[in-house]
């Protein structure tokens, strides 16, 4: 009986991870912000090499840094939207690859962007996470020619 408990309880844990990473998804589309920070641990990391032409290569510690790195972040760029394309969990911790259609603010140009995400959970709340956007489709993003 006890296999089958714990197998409940995995099975309910994975599907908490899996709202929580389309939650993400949908509030992110929408620049909810505050929404995003609702989801992170006091003492979160986050990790980014977005953008090539912005300042926003960095670590990131603290709820306050990291919903300040998404603000500046919506000021550059509008997120469109997310398609999830794999979703890997392992206990507390998922790997994710989705694509993004972003929109540059400044030049209007919009690109389809892959990204590579890997998040730590502790307590239902994220302690890590890491983004890591495709390049090229930044730089064509953030072209300053036609």
């Amino acid at each position: 009986m006890e296999n089958a408990t714990t197998g409940v309880a995995q099975q309910e844990a994975r599907a908490r991870i899996e709202a929580c990473i389309a939650k993400l998804i949908e509030l992110r589309a929408a620049g909810d912000v505050d929404g995003l920070v609702r989801y992170a641990a006091p003492d979160i990391v986050f990790k980014t090499g977005i953008g090539r032409a912005a300042p926003f290569h960095a670590e990131y510690r603290g709820i306050e840094a990291c919903a300040d790195l998404v603000r500046q972040v919506n000021v550059n760029y509008e997120n469109l939207g997310s398609r999830l394309n794999k979703l890997l969990i392992d206990g507390d911790q998922v790997a994710l690859h989705r694509t993004t259609r972003i929109r540059n603010r400044g030049t209007g140009r919009a690109v389809d962007v892959d990204m590579w995400n890997f998040v730590r959970f502790r307590d239902g709340l994220i302690v890590e996470f890491a983004e890591y956007p495709d390049t090229e489709a930044f730089a064509r993003l953030d072209a300053t020619d036609g």
